[in-house]
């Protein structure tokens, strides 16, 4: 069991708590490549009916046909969502539109007691490293908020005015305090939603590689010119030779970073660790 909680995320978990009387609605920010993996399991405890619009980051870099899935799944039980990219700017403007769909009848009903036009308030929440920071720079257009490739750059809730349409509460990610299912805290470590030392990069390589061997064979022998089927020890031998690694070195940790450092930047190709 992994266990993970540093003390600002409790605070966080409290003041999310007690400002979502404040917002309309939330914006959960998932890893589209770990949906099941980056849903923080508090979330649902602590936002209860309040409107939600999922958004699936980093949807450039997941499988497409395994995201379409996940939107299904999600739309089964009764959420919204959105596939979104914010480097490209992929669906970014459909975010507000959707909102205000989903808050028709809550502002339907304001307008009818002579409240005047105003923008959606909302509240963006998600695990460290989801891209909060870097959604929130895309919608205002220019740098809103400190964005980082570390976990825990956003440390304390700040308002950011976007736009007349909206208005968004920010808050540091909050990972939940311990991982029953030992592969979300491997999910979470591959994608770089938690530090690298919770786990050695063997352990993280190892994993890696097997789940590469039996959902994208393809995209291994492509990316390291393998004859198909080989063992591990073999597939390890290939790469290492291939990336100049001495057997002097540490060949297991060396090769791990090669899978690691492949899968962070595509270079294996768009893949979803979480598979319906």
């Amino acid at each position: 069991m992994i266990q993970w909680f540093p003390g600002h995320m409790a605070k966080a978990k409290k003041e999310m708590e007690e400002k979502l009387r404040l917002v309309d609605i939330v914006y959960e920010l998932l890893d589209a490549r770990i949906p099941y993996s980056s849903k923080n399991p508090m979330i649902n405890d602590i936002l209860k009916n309040k409107p939600r619009l999922i958004l699936l980051t980093k949807s450039d870099m997941a499988d497409n046909n395994y995201t379409n899935k996940w939107q299904r799944y999600f739309t089964a039980q009764g959420l919204y969502s959105l596939m979104i990219d914010s480097i490209s700017g992929l669906n970014i403007k459909k975010i507000i539109s959707l909102s205000q769909d989903i808050l028709q009848d809550k502002f339907n009903k304001e307008k009818t007691r002579g409240l005047k036009p105003r923008p959606i308030r909302g509240m963006i929440v998600g695990i460290p490293n989801v891209g909060k920071s870097t959604l929130i720079n895309k919608l205002v257009n220019k740098k809103a908020t400190n964005v980082g490739n570390k976990p825990g750059v956003t440390k304390a809730q700040q308002w950011v005015r976007l736009n007349k349409d909206l208005e968004l509460l920010d808050t540091p990610g909050v990972l939940w305090p311990k991982f029953e299912d030992q592969k979300v805290g491997i999910h979470l470590a591959i994608t770089g939603a938690i530090r690298d030392e919770i786990l050695t990069s063997s352990d993280l390589g190892y994993y890696l590689l097997d789940f590469l061997k039996a959902n994208y064979e393809k995209n291994i022998i492509e990316r390291y010119n393998l004859p198909s089927a080989l063992p591990n020890s073999e597939i390890l031998k290939h790469i290492a030779v291939s990336r100049g690694i001495s057997d002097k070195e540490d060949i297991e940790e060396k090769v791990a970073d090669v899978l690691l450092n492949d899968f962070r930047s595509l270079r294996l190709g768009r893949i979803t660790l979480d598979i319906l």
